[in-house]
């Protein structure tokens, strides 16, 4: 098993008790005739504070998004131990925003609590406080065609809210949209994990990305995906997406991790 480097800033502990606890999580994929194995994941383990933001990089097949659909339920593991200490499962966004192309923004904001039979007044209430918060007021009955891919992802985050789960699990949300509305998209979830203090695991392909928005880096070898470091993120809360990158510790930190995705795996 590669060794775990581990990088610690007093400021950035948390305290709190686990909402999720992840221990030799291993994962395999069987062809059609059930006899070859793909090995995705192997001995991966990790624990995320309630109210921590997580972000997981590495290089791509190397079971991210795996280890992420395992937390959601949306693949089996094939050995290890995943612990969600919640009392709602988890929330998902995606990288592709899965709005519904028929509904308004505020009927897809609104859907989870429409299957649950939420009434309308409650469903209503909530969505104009998210509408509010993800700054969607005035597009309320736009349809998804009328939206540009950074306001499609505002409206799977708000939905992804909108029944108050308290883990949420994004996987690589930001990646289709060019860089200039990804520093903009990064800069509004900041201030709406600030607004509502939720668990976040974040997959991602950028470092600067993850630096910015984490409290922690937990970067992957190339599959079998194992950790091979587990970084704290020293820089203060609240974050300007902008000003941390005149930051030199930023782009100290930034070769670190590059430096880590480009060193072979380790046994």
């Amino acid at each position: 098993m590669a060794t775990v480097q581990e990088t610690v800033h007093p400021s950035a502990v948390k305290t709190a008790p686990p909402a999720i606890e992840v221990s030799h999580l291993t994962k395999a994929f069987y062809d059609s005739e059930g006899d070859r194995v793909t090995v995705a994941v192997s001995d991966v383990g990790f624990s995320v504070a309630r109210g921590e933001f997580v972000c997981i990089v590495g290089p791509s097949g190397c079971g991210k998004t795996t280890v992420l659909r395992i937390l959601a339920d949306l693949e089996q593991k094939l050995s290890g131990t995943v612990k969600l200490h919640s009392a709602t499962p988890p929330a998902m966004v995606f990288q592709e925003a899965s709005v519904l192309p028929w509904l308004t923004v505020a009927e897809n904001i609104a859907f989870p609590l429409s299957l649950k039979g939420v009434s309308r007044a409650e469903q209503e209430a909530r969505v104009r406080d998210l509408l509010a918060l993800t700054g969607l007021t005035e597009f309320a009955k736009a349809r998804p065609h009328q939206l540009s891919g950074g306001m499609k992802q505002r409206v799977s985050v708000a939905r992804a809210l909108v029944d108050d789960r308290e883990i949420l699990l994004m996987d690589e949300p930001f990646g289709a949209l060019d860089e200039q509305t990804r520093l903009v998209l990064q800069q509004e979830l900041l201030r709406i994990w600030e607004t509502t203090g939720k668990t976040v695991v974040f997959i991602t392909h950028s470092v600067d990305e993850a630096l910015t928005l984490a409290d922690r880096v937990l970067v992957m070898s190339p599959r079998p995906g194992t950790l091979v470091a587990n970084l704290t993120v020293p820089f203060e809360r609240p974050r300007d997406v902008v000003e941390m990158r005149r930051d030199k510790r930023f782009w100290d930190m930034t070769y670190e991790v590059w430096r880590l995705l480009a060193s072979p795996a380790r046994d």
